[in-house]
C-alpha cells in the first residue's frame, strides 16, 4: 500500500466477506499456513492497522509504516476489513524470502491473500506473537468472600492432596436444580466434592455434576460452517449446589447481569471484533479486555486442530492496558459485553466463559502479555440445557443487614428536631461519611466494603471491625451486635424479664445469667463470643459521645455517632435480639454432612435455618425502595422531653426498643412463616414482605427516632452548640484513622465492658 486511500479501497473491496467466508478460506489453507516457518496459530477477525499509521480522513500521501505488526502496536479500526489472522513466532521482511542471501524460499512466505475456488479473495493479516512461558505481572492475593458466594469468586477442589482454584462464572438452572458454572478441569468427575472459603473457613458447597463438556467437533457446534477435523475446546463443569442460602446471583464487581448475549450460526458475526468486554477473575480481579479474534486455532494434536471461540486481550485504545493480565485461578471467569452507547447506564451482557490463556511477547525476549481463551456462553447453556440465573429478587449483599443499617443512617437526619442547628449542620455535611445516599442503597453500590479503604460509619462495626480485611478487625466485636433477650434461663426468666428492673441492667448480672444457660442446640456452655451485650455497647458509646462533645472533639463525636447507627439498627431487628435468630434450636432437624475423607456426620440444624437471611437480607434487600420511602414519611421527631441523662438511660431506652420490636414482630412468627413457605426461594421475599413489611418499617422508624434522641441528648449534655466550632465534613481518611484506633470505642466482652461504663449513683 502506498497511501491512505489504499486502505479505503481495501476496506471497500473486502467488507462484504462474511465470517463463514473467512472460516472457509482458513480451513482450506490452514495446513499450508501451519507449514510456513514461524507460524504458530491462526484466527479470523479484522485487519489490524499499526497505530502509527494515519487515518483515511488525513490528506495527502503517506508512506506506509513498515516492520513488525504486533498485538500491542496495532489495532482494529472502524474501517478494518475482514481477514484471516496469522500469528508468527518470528517476523521476517520480504527480502528474507528468495533472492541472494534469502533465508527462505519464496513459497515459504505467508501469502497476503487466500484464493477460494469460486474466485473469492480473502486477505491475510500477519501478526508477530512469540509465545512466552509466563508474564511478569504478579497476580494480587486471592480475595475470598465473607458470607455469600457468586460469580467472580473462587471455587476450590482438592486433587491428589493439592488445592486447585478456579473462578465461578455464574449460577445456572435447569428448572429443577441450580448449579455453579465453572471449569471441568478443576471440579473433576461427577460426584467430586467442591469447596469454597467463607469468612476464612473452607466449606463444602456441593458436588461436581454429571453435566459436563470437554470438547466438541466444530461442525457439530456450528453446523454448516467449515471446520474439518477441528474441535472446539469447552472445558465446562458445573457444581450441584448444596445450600442456595450461601449464594448470590450477582456477579462480583458487576452486579446484576443483563440477559445473555445469545449467539449461534445464524447471528454470530465479525461485529464482535473490537468490542469491549470485562470479567472478574478470582486471581486477577477486574479485567478490562477487547475481542481480538474469533475461533483462535491454537494447537494441533493427533491430526486434529483445536480452537477457542474468542481470543480476548488488552484494549487497543490503551485503556487499562497495563492492568490487563490473567493468571491461574481465573479459569471459569464470566466475560460480559460492555454497553455500546457511551454515557448510558452500564448493562453488561454475559458473553463467554474463560477456560485458558496464551502468553505472547511483542517480540522474542520482551515483556509478555497474557490473552484469554473463552467459549461462548450461549453455546454452553444450549448444550447443557440450562439458563443463567440473573436474579431471584433476593440477592444477598456482602453481609446481612447492610441495606437496613444504611437506611436507618440515611433517615435519622429527618428525625432530628432542629433544636441544635450546629448538630443538624454537622450531620447534614457528613451524610456520605455516616452512610450512603438513596441512589447507592437502591443500586447496591456498597459491595466489597470489607476490602475498601473507606467504609461509611454506619457499617464500620461489620465491614471494618468484625469482617474487614483492612487490618482494623477486632476479635471481640461480634457480641456487641446482638443479645438473645428471649432465651429462657433458670426458672424461665429471660434477659428481657431481668432488664425490666434497673438492677438487672448490669453486665455482671448478664454474665452470671449466661453462666447458667447452655446453647439450646448443642447443650454446650455459652462461649464469650455468643454472650451478646448490645445494650451495654450503646451505653459505652453514649458515654463516649458526651465526653467528645465536652472536649470539643467534633471528629470523634461524629465517628461515635455514626457507628452508633449500626447498633441501634441491630436493636430494632427482631432476629438480632432473639435466640430464634436463625431458626428454632428447640426443634432441631437433621442433615448429613459429607467429609473429604468419605465419612459422614449427622448434624442438627434449628428448624427454619436460613430465616435470618430470608428476613434481614432477602426481604429488606428486595423492598429497599419501600423501606426508604416509608422511613421518610411522617418521621418521628426527637423531643426534648425524651432526652436521656446518661449512658445507663440510653441502655434502658435500647431495651425498651427491643421490647417494642418483639411486640410488633414476634421472632417465633417470623420462623413459623418462613418454614411454611418451604425451601424454594422464588417468591419468598414477597411473601415475607406481605407478612412483615409494614411492621418492619415501623420498628426501623422507631430505631431512627431513638438514634436521633441519643444524638441530641449527648449533644445537649456536652453543650455542643458552645464547644463544637466547625461543622464541616470529615475526610474519609480521617474517619478511618479514628476507627482504626483500637482505643476508640474498644470492643470488649461482657465480662470486661463494665469497666468502661459510667454508672449513675441511682443504679448503684
Amino acid at each position: 500500500m502506498t497511501d491512505l486511500r489504499s486502505y479505503q479501497r481495501e476496506s471497500s473491496r473486502f467488507e462484504q466477506l462474511s465470517l463463514k467466508d473467512l472460516l472457509e478460506a482458513r480451513d482450506q489453507y490452514h495446513i499450508h499456513l501451519m507449514r510456513h516457518p514461524n507460524v504458530v496459530a491462526t484466527a479470523v477477525g479484522r485487519y489490524r492497522i499499526r497505530k502509527k499509521e494515519g487515518w483515511p480522513q488525513d490528506h495527502g500521501d503517506c508512506h506506509p509504516v513498515k516492520g513488525e505488526r504486533t498485538l500491542v502496536n496495532s489495532e482494529v479500526r472502524p474501517y478494518s476489513w475482514p481477514a484471516v489472522l496469522v500469528f508468527v513466532e518470528k517476523w521476517e521482511e520480504a527480502d528474507a524470502f528468495g533472492g541472494k542471501g534469502g533465508q527462505y524460499r519464496p513459497d515459504q512466505m505467508v501469502p497476503r491473500t487466500l484464493y477460494l475456488p469460486d474466485g473469492r479473495e480473502v486477505p491475510v493479516c500477519v501478526i508477530l506473537a512469540p509465545r512466552q512461558a509466563r508474564t511478569d505481572v504478579t497476580a494480587p492475593p486471592i480475595r475470598y468472600p465473607l458470607n455469600n458466594i457468586g460469580g467472580g469468586y473462587p471455587v476450590v477442589a482438592e486433587v491428589q492432596g493439592q488445592s486447585h482454584v478456579a473462578t465461578i462464572a455464574c449460577l445456572v438452572g435447569d428448572g429443577h436444580k441450580v448449579y455453579a458454572l465453572t471449569n471441568r478441569h478443576v471440579v473433576g468427575d461427577m460426584g467430586e466434592v467442591v469447596y469454597a472459603k467463607l469468612a476464612g473457613k473452607q466449606i463444602r458447597i456441593g458436588v461436581s455434576s454429571g453435566k459436563q463438556l470437554t470438547r466438541l467437533a466444530f461442525t457439530e457446534l456450528y453446523p454448516g460452517w467449515p471446520g474439518r477435523e477441528t474441535f472446539v475446546n469447552l472445558d465446562i463443569g458445573m457444581v450441584e449446589v448444596d445450600d442456595l442460602d450461601l449464594w448470590t446471583a450477582k456477579i462480583r464487581g458487576i452486579g446484576t447481569m443483563e440477559p445473555m448475549a445469545d449467539f449461534a450460526v445464524d447471528n454470530l458475526s465479525l461485529a464482535l471484533i473490537g468490542c469491549h468486554v470485562r470479567g472478574h477473575g478470582a486471581a486477577s480481579g477486574v479485567m478490562l479486555g477487547e475481542i481480538h479474534g474469533l475461533f483462535y486455532r491454537y494447537k494441533s494434536q493427533g491430526g486434529f486442530e483445536y480452537v477457542a471461540d474468542l481470543f480476548i486481550g488488552p484494549r487497543s485504545n490503551g485503556e487499562a492496558h497495563a492492568a490487563f493480565a490473567t493468571h491461574p485461578g481465573d479459569s471459569g471467569t464470566l466475560w460480559l459485553l460492555e454497553p455500546i452507547e457511551p454515557g448510558k447506564a452500564p448493562k453488561y451482557l454475559p458473553l463467554a466463559m474463560q477456560w485458558g490463556q496464551n502468553t505472547f511477547g511483542a517480540r522474542q525476549g520482551t515483556g509478555a502479555q497474557t490473552y484469554v481463551l473463552a467459549t461462548l456462553l450461549s453455546r454452553v447453556c444450549a448444550l447443557l440445557t440450562v439458563d443463567p440465573i440473573r436474579d431471584w429478587n433476593l440477592d444477598q449483599p456482602d453481609t446481612w443487614g447492610a441495606v437496613g443499617h444504611f437506611s436507618i443512617a440515611a433517615r435519622t437526619e429527618v428525625a432530628l428536631s432542629g433544636t441544635f442547628p450546629k448538630l443538624s449542620a454537622l450531620i447534614k455535611n457528613n451524610r456520605k461519611i455516616i452512610g450512603h445516599d438513596d441512589g447507592t442503597i437502591l443500586n447496591d453500590d456498597f459491595k466489597g466494603m470489607g476490602d475498601a479503604d473507606f467504609v461509611p460509619l454506619a457499617d464500620v462495626p461489620d465491614f471494618y471491625w468484625k469482617h474487614g480485611k483492612q487490618g482494623a478487625s477486632r476479635g471481640s466485636e461480634g457480641p456487641n451486635h446482638f443479645a438473645d433477650m428471649d432465651q429462657p434461663g433458670p426458672g424461665g426468666q429471660t434477659l428481657l424479664d431481668m432488664s425490666a428492673q434497673v438492677e438487672g441492667i448490669d453486665p455482671d448480672r448478664w454474665n452470671a445469667f449466661y453462666d447458667q444457660v447452655t446453647d439450646l442446640l448443642t447443650g454446650d456452655p455459652v462461649s464469650a463470643e455468643h454472650r451478646g451485650l448490645l445494650p451495654f455497647r450503646v451505653w459505652q458509646i453514649f458515654d463516649a459521645m458526651v465526653t467528645f462533645v465536652e472536649d470539643g472533639d467534633r471528629e470523634r463525636f461524629l465517628c461515635a455517632a455514626g457507628v452508633l447507627a449500626h447498633y441501634i439498627g441491630d436493636a430494632c431487628q427482631p432476629l438480632h435480639i432473639s435466640y430464634l435468630h436463625d431458626g428454632d434450636p428447640e426443634q432441631p432437624t437433621t442433615r448429613t454432612v459429607h467429609h473429604r475423607d468419605g465419612t459422614t456426620d449427622e448434624v442438627n440444624d434449628p428448624l427454619g435455618k436460613g430465616v435470618h437471611s430470608a428476613y434481614e437480607d432477602e426481604m429488606v434487600n428486595a423492598f429497599r425502595q419501600q423501606i426508604l420511602d416509608g422511613l421518610k414519611r411522617a418521621p418521628k421527631k426527637a423531643k426534648k422531653t425524651e432526652y436521656v441523662a446518661d449512658g445507663f438511660e440510653a441502655a434502658q431506652r435500647v431495651i425498651a426498643l427491643m421490647r417494642a420490636t418483639f411486640n410488633a414482630i414476634p421472632p417465633a412468627k417470623i420462623v413459623q412463616t418462613f418454614v411454611g413457605l418451604g425451601k424454594g426461594k422464588r417468591g419468598r421475599a414477597e411473601a415475607m414482605w406481605k407478612a412483615f413489611g409494614d411492621d418492619t418499617i415501623s420498628v426501623m422508624r422507631d430505631g431512627c427516632h431513638l438514634l436521633a434522641v441519643l444524638w441530641e441528648s449527648a449533644w445537649s449534655i456536652g453543650g455542643g452548640e458552645q464547644t463544637i466550632g466547625a461543622t464541616t465534613a470529615l475526610t474519609q481518611k480521617k474517619a478511618m484513622e479514628i476507627c482504626a484506633d483500637r482505643e476508640f470505642l474498644p470492643s470488649l466482652t461482657i465480662d470486661r465492658i463494665g469497666t468502661t461504663l459510667t454508672r449513675p449513683s441511682a443504679s448503684g
